[in-house]
């Protein structure tokens, strides 16, 4: 038993003899009299226990509607024992995580991570802090600690009944250590309640009554807005500024020049590797700010302002110049090469060879917050209040640009509406500190117009993919070549690399060298978006070229024979193929995939993949995407079905699980049929939702979700979807008579 302290509180008697039992506080309708803390009280970082006995579960991530805060939740709430109905949340502090050496384990909220990542760091911290209230219950009664059980936000003693509130006990219990992790046991699976349930989400009511309190519904007293306007060309500067329009508008407007800047980097990069290989640093451009006592007052005196820019180098390039200099490239070896066999001897002997060409433009996440940051800078340091996929880095940031300690910057995370990647990047805080310390002690929110969010983001990078086959006399693939090219920013060779099947004769070839002044970002789906459709394109194509069913072609590449023995990690790929195979097999089953007649004009395609960044990762679901589509006689097409099977590992909460899949649909199709970026004169051509929209609401298909059993850690769930329905899409159009898609957006006519 952990030492207790008597002048905690005041309790009757004590503990007189051996066989005396301490006298106990009066207990009405069988709850503890004795008075608990007025004050939350936060126990290991991870819970706060309220006066009300409601606890407040600490989430190490940033809410973008993927239910985060509920899932983190749920593992806490599971070991914790508590009733859902008090759950409440709370985002952590980035501070409170550096200064403990990370110990909330993953705070960046990207790649569908936070599940695997905190599905045991969050259950060991439930159950060390409902083992420190059981102890403090013991501690304070002098019953021993294995005459207590925990329930419902109550410490219960078995044998009487009597029990204590978890508030009246969190005073007690954070003078107590916490167990070791490795002396804990862990609900097992077959007494869970919550984890694997369909918990209501912790905000549904505030979503359905709008009251969640996003990043630009910030208010704070005194409050100044900023409007933002950057060089239209990347890398572009300020020449001269005239602001004498100013004078003679409302809202006391005033300009401020920014100079650009590096922002941070846009992903953790993991401990001993060099950031310049593994992501591009975040880079601000060189822009000009009013700030006004409206938002509106402030755009208005952008539009006031006579500035002239010097465009700087990039003020005659253009996206198709970058894109034919990708296809050229590919003409000549890569710089990053994986090989097998002999691929030149399997064309030679090759019955038939087969080669095309696919490209992927510049695309935006598209987030339908736009991006901002409230900061006040005074002389007690820096509050921000924000939304970020990597606050951490946010914070470290700041203060590297205000010289502050990183204790004197305060970031206080808001939720988020969307992020697909685009808040991985920090340039909107940095932007917003700045303008801060322009205006000490004065509160200043920075908006983005929804121009300023396209015109001026991160991008998924520019690709070209050059494929070649080689066929065998017995219809099979014998040799397989893919030459990959992007513009520079982070590694993604993983899409080509880690396409799950093994072929007798490979070379795959990547390259991320080609210069862009369009800066790199992460996107929902990440190189997989680039590059699974792609893969999957061209397999269908040799398929068919080759007179096979392309499941029957997934078949038999799944089976484990075909992974060749000296593999990397050579279990692990058996293991892969094995799971990925049986996904499959279900799938058929499900969507009657060999027995289903398809009318003339109808097509159907399929994929099945996994997202595995690298070999051995082990965090990406096993999945397969079937969609159904028919071709119109106006040659428009309609998207009739998607299915989607997934092994996904331990599920959290199902409803949470079909959600995010059925997003990632969506997201997916508009990636598919909306989304290009293009580039002239230097400038980026699309503004807004206009030119470059998202799928509305009648352009949505109806989507079948079938959830597989699954064992171990929760797997990602987040974006599996997106590539895979875009790969099967393309394929069931191909399947219907329609045109071989080896470009997005995809174009019918």
């Amino acid at each position: 038993m952990s030492e207790f302290k008597l002048d905690r509180r005041s309790f009757l008697g004590g503990i007189l003899t051996a066989s005396a039992v301490a006298a106990f506080p009066i207990m009405v309708c069988g709850v503890s009299t004795a008075e608990a803390s007025e004050q939350p009280v936060e126990i290991l970082y991870w819970v706060t226990v309220n006066s009300d006995n409601s606890v407040t579960c600490i989430i190490p991530q940033s809410e973008l509607g993927q239910a985060v805060t509920t899932t983190i939740s749920q593992l806490l709430a599971e070991e914790l024992e508590v009733n859902w109905s008090t759950v409440r949340t709370e985002f952590y502090d980035p501070n409170t995580n550096l200064d403990n050496n990370n110990m909330y384990v993953w705070t960046t909220t990207i790649g569908s991570m936070s599940a695997h990542y905190l599905f045991d760091p969050a259950r060991v911290a439930g159950a060390q802090i409902r083992t420190m209230l059981v102890e403090a219950a013991a501690a304070h009664s002098g019953w021993p600690v294995s005459s207590f059980v925990a329930s419902e936000n109550f410490v219960h003693h078995k044998t009487t009944g009597k029990k204590f509130s978890y508030a009246e006990l969190a005073p007690l219990a954070i003078d107590i250590a916490p167990p070791p992790a490795d002396q804990l046991q862990l609900k097992p699976a077959g007494e869970w309640k919550l984890i694997g349930n369909s918990v209501d989400r912790v905000d549904l009511k505030a979503a359905t009554t709008g009251s969640i309190q996003y990043g630009i519904d910030v208010e704070v007293p005194g409050m100044r807005y900023a409007a933002i306007r950057q060089c239209p060309v990347f890398g572009g500067k300020i020449k001269n500024l005239d602001d004498s329009a100013l004078k003679n508008l409302a809202g006391s407007p005033v300009a401020v020049r920014l100079g650009g800047g590096h922002a941070g980097y846009n992903s953790p990069v993991p401990e001993g590797e060099d950031p310049d290989l593994w992501a591009t640093p975040a880079i601000t451009s060189d822009a000009v700010v009013v700030v006004a006592d409206t938002w509106w007052q402030a755009e208005k005196g952008l539009d006031a302002l006579k500035i002239e820019w010097d465009e700087g180098t990039h003020k005659n390039h253009s996206s198709r110049s970058l894109e034919n200099t990708l296809s050229k490239k590919l003409d000549a070896p890569l710089s990053f090469t994986m090989s097998r066999g002999d691929v030149d001897a399997a064309m030679k002997s090759a019955s038939r060879t087969h080669k095309a060409e696919y490209r992927y433009p510049f695309m935006d996440p598209a987030p339908l917050e736009p991006l901002n940051c409230t900061a006040l800078f005074n002389k007690s340091g820096v509050t921000i209040w924000s939304s970020s996929q990597y606050a951490d880095e946010a914070v470290r940031v700041v203060a590297e640009l205000t010289g502050l300690p990183r204790n004197q910057v305060s970031f206080r995370m808001m939720n988020a509406g969307g992020g697909f990647g685009r808040l991985a990047e920090n340039d909107f805080v940095y932007q917003a500190v700045q303008i801060a310390m322009e205006f000490p002690d004065t509160p200043i929110k920075l908006l983005w117009s929804r121009e300023e969010c396209i015109r001026k983001s991160f991008y998924a990078p520019l690709t070209v993919a050059r494929y070649e086959s080689a066929i065998d006399s017995d219809g099979k693939i014998s040799a397989w070549v893919c030459r990959a090219a992007s513009v520079q920013g982070g590694d993604q060779a993983y899409g080509a690399t880690e396409f799950p099947f093994y072929f007798p004769n490979s070379l795959i070839e990547y390259d991320r060298s080609t210069p862009s002044p369009l800066p790199f970002g992460w996107m929902r789906g990440v190189g997989y978006t680039q590059h699974l459709w792609m893969n999957f394109g061209f397999l269908d194509e040799v398929a068919r070229l080759s007179g096979k069913d392309p499941a029957n072609v997934y078949r038999d590449l799944l089976h484990e024979s075909k992974v060749p023995l000296d593999t990397s990690e050579y279990d692990i790929a058996v293991a892969r193929a094995k799971t990925l195979r049986r996904v499959l097999e279900e799938t058929l089953k499900w969507t009657a995939w060999d027995t289903t007649a398809v009318p003339r004009g109808s097509g159907r395609g399929i994929v099945v993949s996994d997202s595995e960044y690298y070999a051995g990762y082990g965090v990406s679901s096993a999945k397969a995407a079937v969609v159904d589509v028919t071709i119109q006689a106006d040659n428009s097409l309609s998207i009739d079905k998607v299915s989607i099977a997934i092994d996904c590992g331990t599920v959290i909460n199902p409803d949470v699980v079909k959600a995010q899949l059925e997003g990632g649909v969506a997201y997916a199709l508009t990636n598919a049929f909306h989304s290009e970026i293009t580039v002239k004169d230097g400038r980026v051509q699309q503004s807004n939702f206009h030119d470059y929209p998202i799928l509305r609401m009648h352009e949505m298909p109806k989507v079948d979700i079938k959830i597989l059993p699954g064992t171990g850690t929760p797997l990602s769930v987040g974006e599996d979807s997106v590539p895979i329905t875009i790969a099967a899409l393309t394929n069931a159009i191909a399947d219907a008579g329609g045109p071989r898609v080896r470009s997005l957006p995809i174009k019918m006519s």
